[in-house]
């Protein structure tokens, strides 16, 4: 599974590497946009071969930094630091900037549980939530989702939840979401809801023949997880166990309401939190 992990990182490594992020890019060749695209193709046509991607330590001895090498078809050697460390002790797999992910791409990775995830701060909160997502989605992704509204403190709030294949079929995988907007707003877009508004949630994807994965409890507004795994046949064979612990009574109350007629395996309230099986 790393190996697979790690040839992700290296074809992410290269697009960087060949776009003029290059150690070999000087200053005039990275001005402009057009100088660029100058030294990717001219990188390209340089040659780039044998390839490697590794780690090598930091200050940290608990972290190391990932690193790409690869030499151009006249024998020179480029070594390019990803800028994307691992965790040996926690397993996370993350970027300088953590709440960025990898590569800013807006997710991390975790080798112990091999699991990929969004990071709170990631690109995607900026572009809130609406079902066209959903209908451009199923060009690469097969699952099922149900969305849940309900009103408290002044605001229209969503909590979706989806479960199923994505990414060409790569990852199974789920998530939770949680979104408001202002009472009596129009159409159909949601906010992500603000850091200051998220709540601890977990989440669970197993089927009849095999668990895939188990998120613990964390404080989040986008609880997801995804992993490399064979496509299932039908999304709705999958069944996820997930967790909402709200702010307070009046807003469990609110949800727990707006519940009460979809078709859950297993709803139940333990004080401000929802157990819930989908």
């Amino acid at each position: 599974m790393m190996k697979k992990i790690i040839s992700i990182l290296l074809c992410l490594a290269m697009l960087i590497s060949v776009a003029g992020i290059s150690v070999s890019a000087s200053e005039e060749e990275i001005k402009t946009p057009a100088g660029n695209v100058e030294t990717l193709f001219r990188y390209l046509k340089m040659g780039i071969n044998d390839t490697k991607v590794y780690m090598k330590d930091t200050d940290n001895p608990d972290v190391d930094e990932f690193y790409i090498s690869y030499s151009n078809n006249n024998g020179e050697t480029f070594e390019q630091a990803l800028g994307t460390y691992y965790n040996c002790v926690t397993g996370e797999v993350s970027g300088f900037n953590y709440e960025a992910g990898i590569f800013d791409l807006g997710f991390a990775y975790n080798a112990h549980s091999k699991v990929f995830y969004a990071t709170n701060g990631c690109w995607q909160r900026k572009f809130g939530f609406t079902p066209v997502y959903d209908l451009l989605a199923k060009l690469a992704f097969d699952y099922t989702t149900e969305r849940i509204f309900f009103d408290y403190g002044g605001k229209e709030w969503m909590v979706q939840i989806w479960k199923g294949n994505y990414a060409f079929d790569i990852f199974v995988g789920g998530e939770v979401g949680l979104y408001n907007r202002p009472e009596g707003s129009l159409g159909m877009f949601y906010n992500c809801a603000a850091l200051d508004e998220m709540v601890p949630m977990s989440m669970r994807i197993y089927s009849a023949e095999k668990e895939y994965f188990n998120r613990e409890e964390y404080l989040t507004w986008w609880a997801t997880g995804f992993i490399m795994s064979e496509p299932v046949d039908d999304p709705e064979t999958l069944s996820m166990d997930f967790t909402i612990d709200f702010q307070n009574k009046e807003m469990c109350d609110a949800f727990e309401k707006a519940i009460a007629d979809k078709d859950f395996s297993k709803c139940e309230r333990v004080e401000n939190k929802m157990i819930i099986t989908w």
